[in-house]
């Protein structure tokens, strides 16, 4: 899909979309259930119909389970369906098969002696087992394995514990560790210095049936620069506790001194002078297309630590967020651990592309707001996590155009 962003000015308010985070760990407790659910404010997106469709295919008896484009799915899902088959087939689709999670599948093959073949897509295991025990992780790399782990130790007969040292995205953990907590599960952790120490009591009788999902920081994230950028909006459904860690925009927007304000669960934004900021995103590297483009805004040079944790997404996010800014005329610098933005409050007319990633793709969106015009191609990819996102523009005001 090939669409066209005009220069636009905002005004309105929009309910953002569900938490796919929240859900998707939702749907595999259901799975540890073996019973239905009722998930009010259910989503939409690609990623969380996989989820729902892998959780409802354990509770059926398939042995063959398609994550679609979700690295969570692939994951965080083999301890879990370790759970009740010894043999089982994951598959991928998309920038999935692109994605490298040997490192996560050999945790399982050394420590359970699972049988993993594969070369990408589809892997095929055999002899899958789980056990209760004490287990140290390196947490540098990421933290989906580690919610699939707490998720299946907490149903074993025996405790657990995980010893995580160097934890990135620890606020993912901790949002793991409280759904569970929520639904049945007895789960305590302690952070000292680099090492988060989990300690799981087994045999949890998960036992809640109705879920209500919160709304999504991380796509709210976009909507909020947009907002700051080019009008005033409200983004209603909004969990001002979350445990999120893309609500660490807020911060962002305390740091370069915005002008926002909440009214009971809408967060109203309004268009400003941007201060210049720098923002460590290490555990929330999702926020740094969206702080990109606030950064372009800026009225100084602004740096975003995280950048190494950019590789292997969807694309090769770095990578992306550097050509795609330049074909602007932006100056954009690296050293492989930050990105330095200088401002560019003139954004050239360009043609640009989505490397079929949802969060480049609504990146250079907000962007092209400020453009004369920007002209996307690969868009239909926001399909992985927010299908609406054109039309939130569109009823903001936002003039776009799709081509095909």
């Amino acid at each position: 899909m090939i669409t066209k962003i005009h220069k636009s000015n905002l005004n309105g308010t929009i309910r953002i979309c569900p938490s796919k985070s929240y859900e998707q760990r939702v749907w595999a407790i259901s799975a540890l259930m073996h019973e239905d659910i009722m998930v009010h404010n259910s989503g939409n997106s690609a990623d969380v119909e996989a989820c729902r469709n892998i959780a409802n295919g354990i509770k059926s008896g398939n042995q063959t389970f398609n994550c679609g484009e979700s690295a969570l799915c692939a994951r965080m899902f083999p301890p879990l369906i370790a759970l009740n088959y010894e043999n089982f087939t994951i598959k991928g689709e998309g920038t999935l098969t692109s994605r490298n999670i040997d490192r996560d599948l050999q945790f399982y093959e050394d420590t359970f002696g699972w049988k993993v073949s594969h070369e990408g897509f589809p892997i095929h295991i055999s002899n899958a087992h789980i056990a209760p025990g004490n287990f140290t992780l390196d947490g540098s790399h990421t933290s989906q394995i580690i919610t699939g782990l707490i998720l299946a130790l907490s149903t074993l007969v025996g405790n657990s514990s995980l010893t995580i040292e160097n934890p990135t995205s620890i606020g993912y953990i901790l949002m793991t560790i409280d759904v569970a907590n929520e639904a049945g599960a007895k789960i305590k952790y302690s952070h000292i210095g680099n090492t988060l120490r989990i300690d799981i009591n087994g045999a949890a009788k998960f036992s809640k049936k109705v879920f209500k999902i919160e709304g999504d920081w991380s796509n709210a994230a976009f909507l909020i620069v947009a907002g700051l950028t080019s009008g005033n909006i409200g983004i209603s459904g909004l969990n001002r506790n979350s445990l999120q860690p893309d609500m660490a925009i807020m911060k962002v927007m305390d740091s370069c001194k915005v002008k926002y304000e909440w009214q009971d669960e809408t967060l109203i934004v309004h268009k400003s002078d941007i201060g210049r900021f720098d923002f460590d995103a290490s555990d929330c590297p999702d926020l740094i297309p969206p702080l990109c483009a606030l950064a372009l805004e800026a009225n100084g040079v602004c740096k975003i630590k995280g950048a190494n944790r950019l590789a292997n997404k969807e694309s090769n996010r770095l990578e992306a967020i550097l050509g795609e800014l330049g074909k602007l005329g932006a100056n954009v610098e690296t050293d492989g651990k930050s990105i330095i933005i200088h401002p560019q409050k003139n954004i050239n007319s360009a043609i640009v592309n989505s490397h079929n990633d949802h969060r480049i793709a609504m990146m250079m969106a907000i962007i092209g707001l400020k453009s004369e015009e920007m002209t996307i191609s690969g868009c239909e990819c926001v399909n992985k996590s927010y299908p609406d996102f054109f039309d939130a523009l569109k009823s903001l005001g936002a003039r776009i155009d799709t081509l095909e």
